[in-house]
């Protein structure tokens, strides 16, 4: 089941996939930090949501879910994501400063090894005081023994966020970040596996990248962006256009 975008909820997706059935998993989950940046995290009177608010947007929407619940999501979904990787097979989380000690453990928990913790320097700073946010950070586990196929990718990498006025998703991620990602942890001719694909910026990169894809997300509207997506994207290492 390669080249798919999948509707519904992941977990229930990912137990519908074959074991060791993929190379690589890179996603891109809420961080549930209080809001989309980081003055509304700063802002935020706690991780999570209040009830008020996730009556009015519902459960997982606008990062509405609390610490305690991506912790339990997120390792679900490791723990289904180690099932379907192959041995040496990477397993790449984006988060933030506030999340990673909470989320690290719990995934390592699920069977994999913590191998790395990759910088994504934006450029730029962004708003605030004090020292303003430049960087958001990708959790590196691995199954076993790792497998690299690229050697030219530090571990801290710059590229441009994706113009607001350009962004399809409100946490959109630049397919040539994420292109740079999945070059280093996948095979040439590997499934790489989104689980939770949003606009479908990985799967974009995967495309371009020449590789093969499975994506999951539950909202419809973001499964047809995604559709139209990776249909207009060219195949086999194009440079990303975005």
């Amino acid at each position: 089941m390669n080249n798919v975008i999948l509707q519904g909820d992941c977990i229930k997706k990912l137990k519908e996939l074959n074991d060791n059935s993929i190379d690589s998993v890179v996603t891109d989950p809420p961080y549930c930090s209080g809001g989309f940046n980081e003055t509304q995290k700063r802002m935020a009177k706690g991780q999570g949501i209040t009830y008020k608010q996730f009556k009015k947007t519902g459960w997982f929407i606008n990062d509405n879910m609390t610490t305690g619940g991506l912790v339990w999501l997120l390792r679900s979904v490791a723990v289904e994501s180690f099932r379907l990787l192959k041995d040496g097979g990477s397993f790449c989380v984006f988060t933030d400063w506030r999340m990673y000690p909470h989320l690290a453990p719990a995934l390592e928990s699920s069977g994999f090894r913590l191998q790395n913790m990759i910088v994504w320097n934006k450029s730029q700073m962004g708003l605030g005081r004090g020292f303003r946010p430049q960087h958001e950070i990708i959790i590196h586990l691995v199954k076993g023994k790792p497998k690299f196929y690229d050697n030219k990718t530090g571990n801290v990498i710059t590229e441009k966020r994706v113009s607001p006025t350009r962004r399809l998703h409100q946490t959109e991620k630049p397919v040539q970040l994420l292109a740079k990602l999945i070059r280093v942890i996948t095979p040439p001719g590997g499934v790489v596996l989104d689980p939770f694909a949003g606009s479908g910026s990985t799967l974009v990169a995967a495309k371009r990248e020449g590789f093969s894809f499975v994506g999951i997300e539950r909202d419809p509207e973001y499964v047809e962006i995604a559709h139209i997506r990776v249909g207009e994207a060219p195949k086999g290492g194009a440079e990303d256009a975005i």
